[in-house]
């Protein structure tokens, strides 16, 4: 039988030898995990390549309830009328409030405008994770709340962008 150690250890070469780790640790939502913590959250996750053009799901649309996490390229966001309102780039995040209100209908139009390469969960593997494991469900929980405080932070600024041109005042 081989010592729990070598199986770390190989996991560990595994995960770092990944050229998609490499990416994920650099962005900004993962430069505060550990490396083990990092190492085990990306583990969570399926890479998943989406062509240019595509639609990975509709406004007002029942979720399959995956959570994605740009890696390479943007995607386009629009309301339920087509306007587009958001451009998403590496780092970004989308589909996360489906993903945590189950009952919840896709709020959005998500298109891709180049080739899209993401990380992604579904919440079945997900709900497994938090009862197989209960301290890397935790984790995970952490990382989703770290990402819902970067979005929130980011609708505040530019809420506040908006108002200060709507209301004439320049930095």
């Amino acid at each position: 039988m081989y010592p729990r150690e070598d199986f770390s250890q190989a996991f560990e070469a595994s995960v770092a030898a990944n050229p998609m780790y490499s990416r994920f640790r650099r962005m900004p939502v993962s430069q505060e995990l550990g490396l083990r913590e990092s190492m085990l959250l990306f583990s969570c996750f399926e890479p998943r390549v989406i062509p240019e053009g595509s639609v990975i799901y509709e406004a007002n649309t029942p979720s399959e309830n995956e959570m994605y996490l740009i890696v390479e390229g943007t995607v386009s966001v629009s309301s339920a009328s087509q306007d587009i309102y958001e451009s998403l780039r590496p780092g970004d995040v989308f589909g996360l409030f489906s993903f945590l209100d189950e009952g919840r209908l896709h709020s959005a139009t998500v298109t891709t405008t180049s080739e899209l390469t993401v990380l992604v969960i579904n919440r079945d593997y997900f709900d497994v994770i938090t009862l197989e494991d209960p301290a890397l469900g935790n984790e995970m929980l952490r990382f989703m709340f770290r990402m819902l405080s970067r979005m929130a932070l980011k609708l505040e600024s530019e809420y506040a962008a908006i108002h200060r041109f709507a209301t004439g005042r320049r930095i």
